[in-house]
């Protein structure tokens, strides 16, 4: 128990549980805000350490994933299994397990503690959610159970702080202690051995020891009359109103996101610009001086623009979830899920991905059936992300006809966008489905959760899985885009022309030089590809400059067209980059480049396409196979092609 020197090794504690039971905000009450967030070595799953001192003793604490049970079938299960039989890389020897028991199900939780308890480690039991327990008529003796268990039981209130002092001196009590045994279930095993399959049995003999354990222990009062929150889940989980709801929530939360983030959007925008200015001020001209502004700065600028909206999109996420809400709405979506081959599991990290599809692929490792994983991941990129937001703003206010449809307030343009996310929904259940019936043959697993408790949010957890979402994006995105965006200006930036023309304008130059550049004659090799969608060499050239990552198009726009670096942010650079686009032509012709059908061409283009590599990256890393990248990058960009093609040709066709 002691370091070299004398000094006292921490104690490694960790967290086990079922998901909702109250996990994270009982971490947050012991330990804060975690010192270290990453993943487990050589395993795709997040983990979570605090540290914390209590009575002279430093105990670093390990939040596992939350799990129902302990026979391995999710990453999530596989690490929590591995780290209570010490065969986790990276987790040191747990010496005390907390048990986290809802005390609204006690029965439910403690199929899981049962497993806990038969890894023999020295372990305490947290009974949470005890008072909203007691609100319920559920009265349980803390003494009684710590009996059965044969480890000590302590009631806590993790968000007042009640019982957090009591059960850190139970922490430090057990941990001194030896290894323990866990249940005997062995009379219980015998009992169902004759009657039943081996598989069934020890789910059966568990729930039988747990009929013991509770038996005299919980004492319910008599039962309640029909409570409000029972009123209200029958709406919320209603075919017809809960779903009206859901669509009336989710309408309400995008737009939120979408007003709400402007201002903060628009200083991070303009605070770049100032920087991008203060620094050339300070550098010669030269390609230094581009490679800093036009490179470096534009890359992170257009990244971090879009925090706002990643950060405001999981505070409501957050919300919706620690009240409650989002597991009616998961509930609710299995059943259309499930008709795309789906699970109801799936809802989760599709939501994510509406504002990056890094998170929500990421999300996906709580799936734990392998196919329904694997298909949330494969069509979770189809979600219109943050990113796709500029390029529709764009079009829409460029060349989408602000004409009335149907009521007055409601505008074409605002409909046009509207199609542009639910483009990629139709689109990700179809492919669902295709996927299902081939490849992944089967039904979805079957989708079996309870529903929570309605409970107002606690503001740290709330704020911790904002600040965790936030450094996700930027730490998986902003990297990668920084270096792609440093390659795509050395790209459009070389080889330099022999000799300018000295009677083009400066603008000018800077669009011939694109021409000769090796991105402009990538443009041109691929024309005849691009041609069809009704694009010229030049967007076919900023589509190739997008693929890294979208962020990159808008400035690309502004170069190729003889605009120098605009930044859409700002209204009068917003405004010439329409002027300009409008009257973009073909080369040596009077044609019209930008038209309503190449705009919306271009919109779902974006929306359907993988034009993101750190995207691709993450579904290497989280299928552990560089094939599922590969396959989505290319269905994607085939749907896309062939998309953009059918509404060029239609739109044009009818005379849009």
């Amino acid at each position: 128990m002691t370091e070299t020197g004398g000094r006292e090794r921490p104690l490694t504690v960790a967290l086990v549980g079922n998901p909702n039971t109250g996990k994270s905000t009982l971490f947050t009450a012991l330990a804060g805000i975690p010192t270290r967030v990453g993943n487990y070595p050589g395993v795709t799953v997040e983990e979570k350490i605090g540290r914390f001192a209590h009575r002279g003793r430093v105990v670093d604490l390990v939040d596992l994933p939350g799990t129902y049970s302990l026979r391995p079938q999710s990453p999530d299960e596989r690490v929590v299994a591995d780290a209570l039989a010490g065969k986790m890389a990276g987790v040191p020897p747990l010496d005390c397990v907390i048990i986290v028991v809802d005390a609204t199900n006690l029965a439910r939780n403690l199929f899981l503690a049962s497993q806990a308890l038969e890894a023999g480690l020295p372990a305490v039991v947290a009974l949470t959610l005890a008072d909203v327990a007691a609100d319920r008529g559920i009265a349980i003796d803390p003494a009684a159970l710590a009996r059965r268990l044969g480890c000590p039981v302590f009631r806590v209130v993790a968000p007042r702080g009640a019982g957090i002092e009591p059960l850190c001196d139970g922490v430090l009590a057990a941990a001194s202690q030896v290894r323990t045994r866990g249940p005997d279930l062995t009379g219980h095993l015998a009992a169902v051995a004759a009657a039943r399959p081996a598989a069934a049995r020890d789910a059966i003999a568990r729930y039988a020891w747990i009929d013991g354990v509770v038996a005299d222990v919980v004492q319910r009062s008599a039962q309640p009359r029909r409570r409000l929150a029972d009123a209200i889940d029958g709406i919320l989980t209603h075919r017809v109103w809960g779903t009206l709801i859901f669509a009336l929530v989710m309408l309400g939360l995008f737009t939120s996101i979408f007003r709400l983030a402007t201002p903060a959007m628009d200083l991070i925008s303009g605070s770049m610009d100032a920087v991008a200015a203060w620094v050339e001020s300070q550098l010669p001209e030269g390609a230094l001086r581009s490679l800093v502004v036009d490179g470096v700065l534009a890359g992170v600028g257009g990244v971090v623009v879009f925090l706002p909206q990643i950060a405001l999109l999981f505070l409501f996420v957050a919300l919706l979830e620690g009240c409650g809400y989002l597991a009616r709405a998961a509930f609710l979506m299995d059943r259309l899920l499930v008709g795309a081959g789906l699970s109801g599991k799936s809802f989760i990290p599709l939501l994510s991905s509406f504002a990056c599809a890094i998170p929500g692929i990421m999300a996906a490792r709580t799936i734990e059936n392998r196919r329904d994983r694997l298909l949330t991941i494969l069509v979770a990129p189809l979600m219109s992300c943050s990113a796709r937001l500029p390029v529709y703003l764009l079009l829409c206010g460029a060349f989408v006809p602000d004409v009335a449809v149907g009521l007055s307030w409601l505008r074409l343009p605002a409909v046009v966008l509207a199609a542009m996310y639910a483009l990629g929904v139709v689109v990700a259940a179809l492919v669902a489905w295709v996927l299902s019936q081939t490849l992944f043959r089967g039904p979805p697993q079957p989708f079996v959760m309870e529903l929570p408790g309605w409970r107002w949010p606690q503001p740290g957890v709330v704020l911790e899985r904002v600040r965790e979402a936030a450094w996700s994006f930027l730490k998986n995105a902003g990297t990668l885009i920084l270096a792609m965006s440093v390659v795509i200006w050395a790209l459009g930036n070389y080889p330099k022309p022999v000799q300018p023309d000295p009677s083009l304008t400066a603008a000018e130059r800077q669009g011939e030089a694109l021409r000769q550049s090796f991105l402009g004659r990538a443009g041109r090799v691929i024309e005849p590809i691009v041609k069809p969608l009704g694009w010229d060499w030049r967007l076919g050239c900023a589509a190739i400059a997008s693929f890294p990552a979208r962020e990159v198009v808008l400035g690309t726009l502004g170069v190729i067209y003889n605009l120098g670096d605009v930044d859409p942010g700002e209204e009068e650079g917003a405004t010439m980059l329409v002027r300009r686009l409008k009257s973009a032509t073909w080369d040596g012709t009077t044609r019209k480049v930008f038209t309503l059908p190449v705009a919306l061409s271009l919109m779902v283009f974006f929306a359907l396409c993988a034009q993101c590599a750190s995207t691709l990256v993450v579904i290497g890393k989280e299928t552990g196979s560089w094939v599922w990248p590969v396959v989505t990058f290319v269905y994607m960009t085939v749907l896309a092609w062939l998309a953009a093609f059918v509404i060029f040709q239609l739109g044009t066709a009818l005379g849009w």
